[in-house]
């Protein structure tokens, strides 16, 4: 090609001996130029309607609600009996129970972290989960969505979430703040799922991450997941491009999450109950219902896993026995504990030997392990008692599997 050709095509004209359609006319160009970008303003033009055709759902007052209806597998019943089953929530069987769970446009919680998305979800008299997603399509409908979201709630709900302590539960309320929302959730009665499985199972866990959680307790593996820490990038993306396809797979990722603490909810009491066949701390367990005013539900989960109690439970157990009056089982868990190297439990067989059997020598025997501040004093007073007595060995571990001959 001569450079009066390349000067010919810069011009749009069409060089001599060639087809028409082998050059496109400048103005040609300009007219493809000017529908690109016509097409790409309206990829940076979303519109909740555009979002909600996509996500299979509707507009309503600017932000798009996606229901569904999720029913569990055949082999799982999915009712309401035994809800209430865990320390935190005992007696609120009867509860309106609410499962939420948010996508947000940062990871950090701060101020200019804001939700984009909410997934909400309730059991109906059918034996399913009644889920709705409210999502938004800008900025402008936060407020709106906040207010429905609310509303959906309701006024009694107990809100199930996971980690919803530390990160969903504080956002919702700054941005309801925010907006002025009222009434907001804050006066709502809360239960976070990841506090009760990870009293349960962080001492056998490498983790306690939801999805953790819902493949060792559920079984459940999640296929081409989007996974939570992109569901920004995705909303970022849908507000400069108008691109939904990353939302819609955020939108089945929460989907996903707020079925699952469904199903950790229905499966967690059973286990709080001492009925499973996971390798589990007991210990913690026990101590939760415990401190939570129910001895006879801390004495069953310890009793049942015995063999495997740390040295707090064990004392626990211990005590338990001793204000109930059964001293042969409290003697025999401090007799247990002691051989173990319990410096308490040594203490406590003192006190008891000297207090209930009236007997100084084997008291003596364990006296070594109280606290510095009583054992001086319990060492003089017993040797006082025994004053001409043979000299005794104080407390050891091997002392105690000779006491115990």
């Amino acid at each position: 090609m001569t450079i009066a050709d390349r000067l010919d095509r810069l011009r749009g004209r069409t060089p001599a001996g060639t087809g028409t359609g082998q050059s496109a006319t400048l103005d040609d160009r300009l007219r493809r130029a000017r529908g690109r970008q016509g097409a790409q303003v309206a990829r940076l033009s979303p519109t909740p309607d555009a979002l909600a055709a996509s996500l299979g759902g509707q507009v309503v007052d600017g932000v798009v609600q996606v229901s569904r209806r999720w029913l569990p597998p055949a082999r799982e019943p999915f009712g309401d009996d035994g809800l209430d089953g865990l320390p935190e929530v005992l007696g609120c069987g009867d509860a309106d129970w609410v499962y939420l769970d948010t996508e947000t446009t940062g990871l950090s919680g701060g101020v200019g972290t804001a939700v984009f998305m909410v997934g909400v979800a309730r059991r109906d008299r059918l034996g399913g989960l009644q889920v709705r997603q409210f999502v938004l399509a800008g900025f402008t409908a936060e407020d709106a969505m906040l207010r429905q979201l609310v509303q959906w709630i309701g006024p009694h709900a107990v809100v199930v979430s996971y980690n919803g302590r530390c990160f969903d539960g504080p956002l919702l309320q700054a941005r309801m703040r925010l907006h002025r929302v009222l009434p907001d959730l804050g006066g709502l009665r809360q239960l976070d799922l990841m506090y009760t499985v990870r009293r349960a199972f962080r001492a056998h866990w490498p983790d306690c991450r939801l999805q953790t959680a819902e493949r060792r307790l559920l079984g459940y593996v999640r296929r081409d997941d989007l996974p939570g820490s992109e569901a920004p990038a995705a909303w970022h993306d849908w507000l400069r491009r108008g691109d939904a396809c990353m939302l819609a797979d955020v939108a089945r990722h929460n989907l996903d999450d707020v079925v699952t603490l469904a199903r950790l909810h229905q499966r967690l009491p059973g286990i709080y109950a001492g009925r499973h066949a996971d390798a589990v701390d007991e210990g913690a367990i026990g101590r939760a219902w415990w401190q939570a005013g129910f001895d006879g539900r801390a004495l069953a989960v310890w009793e049942g896993g015995l063999p495997r109690l740390d040295e707090r439970a064990g004392l626990q157990l211990a005590a338990i026995y001793r204000r109930a009056g059964d001293w042969p089982r409290a003697e025999s868990l401090w007799l247990r504990l002691a051989r173990a190297g319990s410096r308490s439990a040594a203490c406590e067989l003192s006190k008891y030997y000297e207090h209930r059997v009236r007997d100084p020598r084997r008291a003596l025997r364990f006296a070594d392990g109280c606290a510095d501040s009583d054992r001086t004093v319990r060492l003089a007073r017993l040797r006082r008692k025994l004053l001409g007595g043979p000299q005794l060995s104080l407390w050891s571990p091997t002392s105690v599997a000779n006491a115990m001959k």
